[in-house]
């Protein structure tokens, strides 16, 4: 049986490639690697939608670049205002679920509280002290 294996060592078949064909010792058997992943769609459409276009036939000092989403919901708007039926309801979905943004009332802010104080505490550290002249006057 050992003198079998011996004489069929060179022998090519069944599970037995030519040594030429087999991987090298070290060499990866896939060199270039996996091939880059396609882009996706969403990849696709922000790429697209945040080109910047150029205008032209507009008023002279007036903005002349804009993004394609910009120019994409300028068109919807135009066409809603001449009646196309689709484009108002297009138009109308799109205000709704993204809509005009509100600006808040009043600044918003974050007060950082180094240490909890009483209220005792809190008006004796930040209550003026003396009342300004100004303040005790009456308007005549």
């Amino acid at each position: 049986m050992a003198d079998e294996s011996e004489t069929n060592n060179g022998a090519v078949g069944y599970r037995r490639p030519p040594k030429a064909s087999q991987f090298k010792k070290g060499q990866s058997g896939n060199p270039r690697g996996r091939p880059p992943r396609s882009p996706g769609r969403r990849a696709t459409a922000e790429r697209v939608l945040g080109e910047t276009q150029r205008l032209a036939g507009l008023p002279k000092g007036a903005r002349v670049r804009f993004k394609t989403l910009e120019v994409i919901v300028m068109t919807l708007k135009q066409m809603t205002a001449a009646g196309n039926a689709k484009a108002v309801l297009l138009y109308t979905r799109f205000v709704e679920r993204y809509g005009r943004q509100e600006t808040p009332l009043y600044d918003v802010g974050y007060l950082v509280v180094p240490e909890p104080l009483t209220e005792d505490e809190w008006r004796a550290r930040y209550e003026p002290k003396e009342v300004p002249p100004s303040w005790g006057d009456e308007p005549e």
